[in-house]
Parts: C-alpha cells; sequence; structure tokens
C-alpha cells in the first residue's frame, strides 16, 4: 500500500476528502494519516531490530487492513496477502517460507491460523484486525504472542521513521498442479506502474474508486494501491453481496473498481439491472479478471452498465499484462488482449527463439512488472532483443500468438509432462473448448475438467449456469453438441450449477467443484443404469 509521506501530503491537500469508505467506516485522509502514524509506531515495538522483517495477512479488504499494509510500507516491511480458501499444508508451507514476524488476521480466520504451524511461528505477532481490546482483559488470548489492532493504533505517533530495511515483495501464485509457489520482486517498481496504470485507464484523483475483489488479487491490489497514490477515494466491499454492490455504485457514485467474474454476474442478474439506469451514470471503467469471462457477460454489462466493462489477463508473476477494452470486448475472443504499458510479449517457437506474427508459441513477457524469480526454486527466463536491445523475458506456460492488430490471445498451456502420461493435444483442445463456450450468448459462465475415475472413465466434465431459470435445457444442447464437435474421443458429462467457485485470483476452483458436481452425476448415472435395466428386464 502507500506510504506515509504521500498520505500526508494528500491530507494536506485535503483534509476533510474522504481516503477510505469501509460500510459505515469513512476515514479523511487526515484520519488516514494519523492512524498509519500510530499504527507504524505501535508495529516497531514488536518488530525484530535486524535482519529481513515480513508481514503476512490472512483477511479481506477492510479499512484496518489498509491502514495496516500502509503501516508495513512506511516501515519498509513487506506484506503478503494469503488465500484463507488454500488448505492447510499448503498455507503452512507458504509461511515457512517467508517466516513472517507479524501476521494480521480477522476474527473468521482465526481458528486456522491457529491451526498453522511454522519454524518461527511460536516468535511471530498475531495481529486481530477485527478485535477490540476490553479494560483489564488481555489483548486477544491464543497459543501465540497476539494483540488487537486497537492497541496498535493507541500508540504514540512515531518521531522519526527508522531506517529503510532492503526492498522485497512477495505474491502468492496457486497452482492447480501442485503447491502454491511465491513470486519475489527485489526491486521497487510501484512509482512506475503508477504512472503506467493511470495513462492507460486514465484514472485521477476526483475518481471513487470500489475495490470489490480480494486483497490477495494482484491486479486489485495494484489498482488499489494506484487509486490512493493519486489521492482518490476508495471503497472496501470485498466480499459484499450483489445487492449492497449495486447500491454502493450508487450511493458513493463510484466511477471506478476492479470486481470478479461471480460478482459481476450477481451484480447483472438484479432485476434493478435489467433495463440501463442513469443511476450508475458515474461509472466509466470496470476491471475483471478475463480468464473465464462469458459472452453472456460481456453483452449484458454493455446493455446494463453502459461501455465501461475492461477485461484483464495477468498473474503473480507477470502481473498486469494485457487488457481488453469495452468495444473490442464484444467483438473479441476470451483470454485475449492488447499488452498493458511497460509490458513485452514474446512468442516462441520450440528453439526457444521469437516465431512470426500469428504462429502460435510459447508466451514470455518482460518489463517491469514480471517478478525476478520464485522464492522457492528455479524460474525460467530468456534474454532477448525484440528490436530494442536485450531484456529479460520470463517463460509461462501459457501458449498462444499475437494477430495482425497486435492482440494477444491465449490459446492453451504448455506441459512438461510426457505425452505418454498426459495426452497434450486433449489438453490443448480442452482448453479451446471452454473458450468456445464462453463465447455462447445462451449461458452466464461455465467450466471444463478433464477427469480420471473409476466410475466416469477418462472424461470431461462441464459445469454451466443457464442464462436464466428454464433456460437449462437450451445450454444443456448448446454445450454437448460443442463438446461432441472438439473432442469427441472423450465422454462429456454437461450439468447446470447455480454457481462456479473463483478463488481471489479469478481462477476457478476445480476441486471445490468437482467435490459439488460429481456425487450429482454419479447418481445420474446410476439412475440411467437402473432405468435401462428395467425396460431390458
Amino acid at each position: 500500500m502507500i506510504k506515509l509521506d504521500d498520505i500526508r501530503r494528500h491530507a494536506a491537500g485535503g483534509v476533510t476528502r474522504d481516503a477510505l469508505v469501509d460500510g459505515q467506516v469513512r476515514l479523511t485522509w487526515g484520519q488516514f494519516a494519523e492512524t498509519v502514524e500510530r499504527t507504524a509506531a505501535g508495529l516497531t515495538e514488536h518488530l525484530p531490530a535486524e535482519g529481513p522483517v515480513r508481514a503476512v495477512f490472512l483477511a479481506g479488504n477492510s479499512w484496518q487492513l489498509t491502514v495496516a499494509m500502509s503501516a508495513c510500507a512506511t516501515l519498509g516491511v513487506s506484506c503478503t496477502g494469503l488465500d484463507p480458501q488454500s488448505g492447510a499444508e499448503d498455507l503452512g508451507q507458504v509461511l515457512t517460507w517467508l517466516e513472517p514476524a507479524v501476521v494480521f488476521v480477522t476474527s473468521e480466520h482465526r481458528a486456522t491460523l491457529d491451526r498453522l504451524v511454522w519454524p518461527s511461528g511460536p516468535q511471530a505477532v498475531h495481529v486481530l484486525l477485527d478485535g477490540v481490546s476490553a479494560p483489564g482483559a488481555p489483548a486477544a488470548p491464543g497459543p501465540h504472542q497476539a494483540l488487537n489492532f486497537d492497541l496498535l493504533t493507541s500508540a504514540e505517533a512515531l518521531r522519526t521513521l527508522p531506517a529503510p530495511r532492503p526492498y522485497e515483495s512477495f505474491a502468492v501464485s496457486a497452482r492447480s498442479d501442485g503447491p502454491s509457489r511465491i513470486a519475489v520482486r527485489r526491486t521497487p517498481s510501484e512509482g512506475r506502474h503508477l504512472v503506467d496504470l493511470v495513462d492507460e485507464f486514465g484514472l485521477n484523483r476526483d475518481d471513487v474508486h470500489l475495490a470489490s475483489a480480494p486483497p490477495t488479487e494482484s491486479t486489485a491490489l495494484a489498482l488499489a494501491r494506484t487509486m490512493l497514490g493519486i489521492g482518490a477515494t476508495v471503497v472496501l466491499a470485498d466480499g459484499a453481496g450483489p445487492e449492497t454492490l449495486s447500491a454502493l455504485l450508487v450511493a458513493e457514485r463510484v466511477s471506478t473498481g476492479v470486481i470478479t467474474p461471480s460478482c459481476l454476474h450477481g451484480v447483472l442478474g438484479l432485476p434493478e439491472t435489467a433495463e440501463p439506469s442513469p443511476r450508475t451514470r458515474h461509472l466509466r471503467f470496470l476491471l475483471t479478471p478475463g480468464a473465464h469471462l462469458g459472452r453472456w457477460t460481456v453483452n449484458t454489462a454493455w446493455e446494463r452498465l453502459g461501455p465501461v466493462l475492461h477485461t484483464a489477463l495477468g498473474s503473480p508473476e507477470t502481473g498486469l499484462t494485457a487488457v481488453m477494452g469495452p468495444e473490442e470486448l464484444l467483438v473479441s475472443p476470451p483470454r485475449s488482449g492488447h499488452a498493458t504499458l511497460g509490458t513485452n510479449v514474446a512468442v516462441l517457437g520450440e528453439d526457444g527463439q521469437p516465431v512470426e506474427q500469428g504462429e502460435t508459441g510459447r508466451l514470455a513477457y518482460a518489463g517491469h512488472q514480471v517478478m525476478d524469480g520464485y522464492l522457492d526454486g528455479e524460474t525460467l527466463t530468456a534474454g532477448l532483443d525484440l528490436g530494442w536491445g536485450e531484456e529479460r523475458f520470463l517463460i509461462t506456460d501459457e501458449a498462444g500468438h499475437i494477430d495482425e492488430t497486435g492482440r494477444l490471445l491465449v490459446t492453451g498451456r504448455v506441459t512438461e509432462v510426457p505425452v505418454v502420461v498426459r495426452d497434450s493435444a486433449v489438453d490443448t483442445e480442452l482448453f479451446r473448448l471452454e473458450s468456445d463456450l464462453l463465447n455462447l450468448p445462451c449461458l452466464r459462465d461455465t467450466a471444463v475438467m478433464r477427469v480420471s475415475n473409476a466410475v466416469l472413465g477418462d472424461a470431461i466434465v462441464v459445469p454451466f449456469i443457464a442464462v436464466a431459470v428454464g433456460r437449462e435445457a437450451t445450454g444443456y444442447q448448446a454445450l454437448s453438441a460443442a463438446c461432441a464437435r472438439r473432442v469427441p474421443s472423450l465422454p462429456a458429462h454437461v450439468i447446470a450449477v447455480d454457481t462456479i467457485p473463483y478463488s481471489p485470483t479469478g481462477r476457478i476452483r476445480t476441486g471445490d467443484l468437482l467435490d459439488a458436481v460429481l456425487p450429482i452425476i454419479t447418481l445420474n448415472l446410476q439412475l440411467e443404469q437402473s432405468m435401462q435395466q428395467e425396460m431390458s428386464a
């Protein structure tokens, strides 16, 4: 988040202007500066004097977390978000790698944190963000050194800032095929990123920004930091329901925002958004992760909110790499966009060299947003010259191409697993199938998952959300036909669902989704077999 000096500068330009809005709590820039100053002073009493000092948080958006992150930025302490939905083993491994001195947590996730074990855990300070200290009572009893957030904010203001620490920044990258990894950046680039985002989207201090995506989503965090960095107002609404988000758009006169696909689906499904309305006339820019955004969502957002929706492609390793604007979204395929300012894209062939424009290959990225490497392992990079000097490119596991307009299209994933173990050609077709399905206007959302078990054998499972109640049959027919056309070698089990779960980074939680639909599919198969046996008897 932003440092105390920047907060003071904005406070000097308008001490009573709103900086943060969180439900009924409104912090002016003056109050924001004072609270961060006291929190930073309180934290210094609990931080080691030497060595790398790191903090993590297990919490959603709140004014307390924003203050805590700004205090950490002021003190030169990295503050890394953890996904509360990750398994205990994965969270414990991340904590072991990071060895944080401070953990910010909310009551909702405190029980999860208390069950986690890592080497420096007993020495770490646990700060309960939504805890209030009762007079004469322990601050926050538990198995670890703990205190409530209000005790930090009651400290005396800082007289002088501590000596700067070596810069480091971390981002947890969730992986569907293994444990999470930690992307490391050791060179500050927030200033350059702020300038690029302001230029990219025309942001200014008069904007009111809706932060309705989790702070663990790297693009959402970068936009919130940018908006505070230019002195705008940020409305925190992570975890809010569709009705609340719709009301905030109107009540706070929101002009910009970041929203997850699932929340966007919910807002667009409300009766009050069924027709274009002047209620949201201030809204001019809404960004959402675009990896799983479907045709219905794009078309409906245009009809009901106007030309405001932008899709984003990116990752914790590469940062925000590509964006697609409202007009082009109407005719562009999913998982596509134009490279953002400060980002260079290379498409590599099997020999590791750039291919001709239009050819498909492995995607590599360069720029100030790209990580330096992984904290826990090797990083695949290459030095390439695309015509303006050699740059260090991070080679990803994505495949794609750049068309004649300069638009990047992600077409699949590159796997290092031998073909004898897994049919990579079929995996590529499954990726394309999902893109095909997202372009169908008869459904709101879908996912394509490959399974292999005793009941279904080697098959694909395709959950989908229909455009409306009673329209499931149309979606079922369209999806079944597309599956048979694109991947005829695998049986497809198409099933209507009420919701598709997403991670904070916008990726579908395939494990949770499979757990929800496999019992239903298995039961349906058993019923079909029973009916066939009865008919043949």
